[in-house]
């Protein structure tokens, strides 16, 4: 394959990989066991970029390291793909929605009132919504590790030694 190809190959993957993630962040709210579900929907089923072991094992990968899970999981996804080029355009569509809405409310939401409820039903909504996505992940995650009875009594005895 000669370098030309190979740039370009690689170049579609990072815009792929941007793409991918700025419209995971941009539609799913919650954070990063909100998106989970649909970054699994995205690189495992849609595009096959991951099996469903080596999504437990990212899983397990990025809950382990320091910082939020959304980053995680895209450097994770975006390096398996086309390396630290493609980490870096993973990481980058995923924070760039948040950005974004950030800087708009910052500049155009400054002075909104808190207390009107139409804005305090917009929180609630979202809220149901994230314990939704959240209770998914938790529920694909438990059929896909949980395979016998011991492993069921471990899982029980982890959640229970982390409260």
């Amino acid at each position: 394959m000669s370098t030309s190809t190979e740039n370009a190959s690689k170049f579609a993957k990072c815009r792929m990989l941007y793409w991918g993630f700025f419209k995971i962040a941009a539609l799913v709210v919650g954070g990063g066991y909100a998106i989970v579900p649909a970054a699994e929907h995205e690189f495992t089923r849609k595009r096959k970029l991951l099996n469903e072991e080596e999504l437990l094992d990212m899983m397990a990968i990025i809950q382990s390291l320091p910082g939020i899970i959304a980053g995680n999981a895209a450097l994770y996804i975006g390096y398996r793909c086309a390396g630290i080029i493609g980490a870096l355009s993973a990481l980058l569509g995923v924070a760039t929605p948040s950005t974004v809405v950030i800087l708009l409310i910052a500049i155009f939401l400054r002075n909104l009132d808190l207390n009107i409820p139409a804005v305090q039903g917009a929180f609630i909504g979202a809220q149901a919504a994230i314990t939704g996505l959240i209770t998914l992940t938790l529920i694909n995650m438990i059929r896909k590790t949980v395979k016998n009875s011991f492993t069921l009594i471990l899982a029980l005895l982890s959640a229970t030694a982390t409260i």
